[in-house]
């Protein structure tokens, strides 16, 4: 999610310095990209009343402490959800510790309320989401310090004739990042809000409109740029074709959108072929001695499955291009196969592989690949159900080293040294059982670190910033309850 915005349920998070989303805690963690025409999903509701809450809770190597809390109030038709998640950890090397702050590095809180009838559908959120973490510096720690309040509301109405969806977002994000890299280490204010309005009528015509705001501030960079989208989108029995204009006060290197979304079950196998062509911010801290504030994206993807007795195929291929007339121009196409054979309907093993295919420019993402063992059996007559989870996992760079700014997090067109991906080559192990509704987990990261194997391959090194990282062994309760 490079640059990206993206929904989680009704959240719509601007992707400037939200990048990873399992920062955010599991009830976020669902998430899905936020492009043109692309409004936020609503929740299944339940069709009966109870109440559901559970506690997922990990304790871990370098003082691991994370925990997972929620309640869900169900009645027929309408829900209301209410989260709570919280992250400590120290680093092998005291690198998460902040120097003026001793709570979690990562919580958040999160509430969500949905509810139909015939005819209509709402559903709001509102969450904060906090960091507050030291990251490894030279003589001391550095820090970062993260606040974000996001709200969301997503609505729609069925006439006779007509659906009408409606969805309006506010995201607002205070962020100060300190560290020797940098030497604009002021905060950084982000302001972002989205209003979308569809009209589908019963002949597949969708007519949308779409108003983008975002506020960017900092010591050295201030700008405030709003975007609008007037589109037409045609509905057919397995395709869809939209077209539309964008504009904006600002310059736009493409004034026009344009998306194509085709999905069809084969005699064999299923076929999705997706194309999306719009304009979006450009990164301010990656452009910000340029001159554009915007620039145009041209995404493409193919998907194929297929499932054949014991032998399931899944097959990809993406392509994504950033240009800004005559400043930049960037391409990343990868492509991946996810092979999984059956031994039973208990036991499998896995092959997934993604590889890169741009030549375009020099810092070139690497390919990773995942191989594994899952399966379940039961235990003291069946009363204990044990899950096992086995893989490798490798990352093997293409050329050059591939680096990526987790600080500013943002892609670079050439590899900085500072923020190099290193190769890996590790295995994991995770075992799970229940017992009486009780999930008892047990995981190891790095699994021959923890016994004491020796070698360069079984450490990981996030990025050249960042230190080597052995085992990390964690063990963990998930516990539901019900009424």
């Amino acid at each position: 999610f490079t640059n990206q915005s993206w929904y989680s349920g009704a959240l719509s998070f601007d992707g400037t310095y939200t990048s990873f989303p399992k920062r955010y805690g599991g009830q976020s963690s669902n998430v899905k990209i936020n492009e043109i025409g692309q409004l936020p999903g609503f929740l299944s509701l339940p069709d009966s009343n109870s109440v559901n809450s559970f506690f997922d809770y990990y304790r871990g190597d370098y003082g691991l402490d994370k925990l997972d809390i929620g309640v869900r109030y169900n009645a027929k038709d309408q829900l209301l959800n209410v989260s709570g998640f919280k992250r400590s950890s120290l680093g092998n090397y005291g690198h998460y510790i902040h120097p003026s702050s001793g709570g979690p590095i990562h919580q958040s809180y999160r509430i969500d309320y949905s509810k139909k009838s015939i005819k209509d559908r709402i559903e709001v959120s509102a969450a904060r989401f906090i960091t507050t973490s030291g990251i490894p510096d030279a003589l001391q720690n550095g820090f970062e310090n993260d606040n974000i309040v996001i709200s969301g509301i997503n609505y729609e109405k069925n006439l006779s004739r007509w659906k009408i969806k409606s969805y309006f977002s506010q995201f607002s994000q205070n962020r100060n990042l300190r560290h020797t890299l940098f030497s604009d280490s002021s905060s950084r204010h982000i302001n972002r809000n989205q209003l979308d309005l569809q009209l589908l009528n019963s002949r597949g015509y969708e007519f949308g409109f779409n108003q983008k705001f975002q506020q960017f501030n900092s010591s050295d960079y201030m700008r405030s740029i709003a975007w609008t989208t007037l589109y037409l989108r045609k509905y057919f029995t397995n395709f869809s074709i939209m077209t539309g204009i964008q504009s904006s006060e600002n310059d736009l290197f493409q004034t026009h959108t344009f998306s194509v979304n085709y999905r069809n079950k084969l005699k064999y196998g299923k076929i999705s072929l997706f194309v999306l062509s719009e304009s979006q911010p450009a990164h301010p801290d990656a452009n910000k001695l340029l001159s554009n504030e915007f620039e145009s994206k041209l995404r493409s993807s193919i998907n194929y499955n297929i499932s054949y007795n014991r032998i399931s195929l899944e097959s990809f291929f993406n392509d994504v291009k950033i240009g800004a007339k005559g400043l930049y121009d960037y391409r990343i196409s990868i492509v991946g196969l996810n092979t999984i054979y059956s031994f039973n309907k208990n036991w499998n093993m896995y092959h997934k592989a993604i590889i890169p295919i741009s030549t375009l420019q020099e810092n070139i993402p690497g390919s990773i690949v995942q191989s594994g063992l899952k399966g379940r059996f039961n235990l003291f007559q069946k009363n204990m159900k044990i899950n096992f989870h086995i893989w490798t996992d490798t990352y093997t760079n293409k050329n050059n080293s591939f680096s990526f700014n987790p600080f500013l997090q943002y892609y670079s067109l050439t590899s900085e040294s500072n923020y190099e991906i290193s190769n890996r080559n590790l295995t994991h192990l995770e075992i799970q059982s229940e017992i009486s509704g009780v999930l008892l987990h047990y995981k190891i990261f790095n699994l021959f670190d923890a016994l004491s194997v020796n070698n360069e391959n079984t450490l990981f090194k996030p990025n050249a910033v960042y230190p080597k990282i052995g085992r990390m062994v964690q063990f963990g309760v998930t516990w539901y309850f019900d009424n």
